[in-house]
């Protein structure tokens, strides 16, 4: 029988439940990455563990969040980073290498392998035909120390691409417009597959651009297949020999379709407060703009910041605006340097940061009141700029070079007359920098982990009882708290919270019965950024919850 793509790497990967019924399975993790943000609780958790190193292909911890080290306790964090990946056997990128996905994707990605990272974003890894799904810290340490990760059996949506993306529009066109159409919860539990003859006018880095906000469709991840220009990317890196060809069956069934006629696209902007909230550009043309950001987490590629970089070429940043550039990569930064982009953005105006995400979570780059942003980062939910009731708009690099040349919301095909539009190639070879990221040893592992003040272990814990009886700490709606019958699964004082794996917000009721006990066969227990499974009896106990009608923190950029 035919398969889709998304089957054969679960086929290959599944230890636990059936890929045809059920409604949980169960996959073997190749790679794992972490960042500092959560990356500190979830070394903690894997030293608790008593293993002796890492059991997984590649393990890497990378340092993109908390930059800034305001005080010591970043720093200390990042060195304890440091020496406990050297202990454990895992690769380390040091601040100011690059967010994770971004980099983990040009030295570590392979096609046809699982990733399991704590960032949300990880599924961008779909941009080389991996299997990259977004975590908490201790599914990955867990994951790390050999375990298999399991979630909710996921349904394959396939989504047929025709047709090439004209001028002036772009890969974040191409997620924008799913998001029109889905929304922020249309692809929970799902995975989405990208095929059709569309797909090879896409690079890697631009399917890596759509299958990192597929994490904004609620979906359990993405995938692309691996192709020729998936080759060419690998080869341009450095690590041609990791190429597999990787493709759907001809004819393969998917339990939903989709089709895109990229060809038909046109220039899209979510508007605030929601990547959701898609419009045309030029529905909203004309608003003055006072800060523009290109990077971050997403559209942060040596093509992206290129596209910028030849857009504002001889040309300045309008007075009004505050023009930032984000490089995803020390590698792209050093790419973009070697080629001119650089020059050309620094006399624009542009304030180049070190590579990191920067804005993308809330660290620095908040607007003024009232002032609005436009941004190519992934999300836009409120105040998440640093900014109450900020005004963050999302869009492709073409939309935001001209909104930072105009001043105004500009749809880019208006600038057709003052300038052709620059189609970057990605390199042949990129230069590499193969120095920036400290490799695992023997002669490593003997390092002694260093444990600033704020490093302590984690407290012995019994094992969880078959009976847990606590009160409601919490609970998150999608609309009127009114509408819950009394309540939802939690645990007060650890403030848990029981949810569907991936929903942006907590729906969970007590039982209709009116009785105490609830049977939770496979939500998620979230405790600040962990998630675990639960699977035992949960008995409530009276207590007036509060009501918090918003999405949930985030688990990365």
């Amino acid at each position: 029988m035919a398969k889709n793509l998304a089957k054969k790497i679960l086929e290959s990967h599944l230890v636990e439940g059936d890929l045809e019924k059920g409604e949980e399975i169960g996959i073997r993790i190749d790679h794992t990455l972490l960042q500092d943000a959560t990356g500190t609780l979830a070394m903690l958790e894997f030293e608790a563990l008593g293993l002796e190193k890492v059991r997984v292909e590649i393990a890497a911890q990378y340092v993109d969040h908390n930059l800034l080290q305001t005080d010591n306790k970043n720093a200390d964090d990042h060195r304890y980073l440091q020496t406990v990946a050297a202990r454990y056997g895992l690769h380390f990128s040091p601040p100011g290498n690059g967010v994770s996905h971004q980099v983990h994707m040009e030295r570590f990605g392979v096609p046809g392998k699982t990733l399991l990272g704590a960032d949300s974003h990880s599924t961008g890894a779909a941009g080389i035909s991996m299997l990259g799904i977004g975590a908490g810290g201790m599914d990955v340490a867990l994951a790390m120390a050999g375990f298999p990760y399991s979630f909710p059996r996921p349904r394959i949506f396939g989504v047929r691409l025709l047709g090439r993306l004209p001028d002036w529009v772009s890969a974040k066109d191409v997620i924008l417009e799913m998001l029109r159409r889905y929304g922020v919860d249309g692809c929970l539990n799902k995975i989405v597959e990208y095929y059709g003859p569309g797909v090879k006018s896409l690079s890697a880095t631009d399917r890596e651009t759509i299958g990192n906000m597929g994490a904004e469709l609620g979906a359990t991840t993405s995938i692309f297949p691996s192709d020729e220009n998936t080759r060419a990317y690998l080869e341009a890196q450095g690590r041609g020999e990791a190429w597999v060809p990787l493709e759907a069956d001809e004819g393969a069934p998917y339990d939903e379709h989709g089709e895109i006629d990229l060809s038909r696209l046109e220039p899209l902007i979510a508007r605030p407060s929601s990547p959701g909230n898609v419009v045309p550009v030029r529905e909203v043309a004309g608003i003055p703009v006072d800060q523009v950001i290109v990077g971050s987490s997403v559209n942060s590629s040596f093509r992206d910041l290129m596209v910028a970089a030849r857009m504002m070429e001889n040309r300045h940043c309008h007075p009004r605006v505050s023009f930032h550039v984000n490089p995803g990569s020390r590698q792209v930064l050093e790419n973009v340097m070697a080629r001119g982009g650089g020059l050309s953005l620094l006399l624009a105006g542009a304030r180049i940061s070190e590579p990191g995400c920067q804005g993308c979570i809330g660290m620095g780059q908040a607007p003024g009141m009232g002032q609005v942003s436009l941004r190519t980062f992934p999300r836009n939910f409120p105040g998440r700029s640093g900014t109450p009731n900020d005004r963050v708009y999302l869009c492709s690099p073409e939309t935001a070079a001209a909104a930072a040349l105009r001043g105004v919301i500009t749809d880019p095909r208006d600038l057709a007359g003052e300038m052709p539009y620059p189609r970057i190639a990605d390199p042949e070879r990129y230069l590499t920098d193969e120095f920036s990221i400290i490799h695992p040893s023997e002669e490593l592992r003997r390092t002694e982990v260093v444990r600033g003040p704020n490093i302590r272990p984690l407290p012995e814990f019994p094992p969880l009882p078959e009976d847990l009886t606590a009160g409601v700490g919490i609970v998150v709606t999608r609309g009127d708290p009114s509408a819950l019958l009394g309540g939802a699964v939690g645990a007060s004082p650890a403030a848990f919270l029981a949810a569907e794996r991936h929903a942006p917000y907590v729906d969970a009721r007590r039982p209709q019965d009116g009785s105490k006990t609830a049977y939770q066969p496979g939500p998620v227990l979230r405790l600040d950024h962990e998630q675990v499974t639960l699977r035992q009896r949960v008995n409530f106990e009276p207590h007036e919850p509060h009501y918090a009608p918003f999405p949930l923190a985030d688990e990365g950029a």
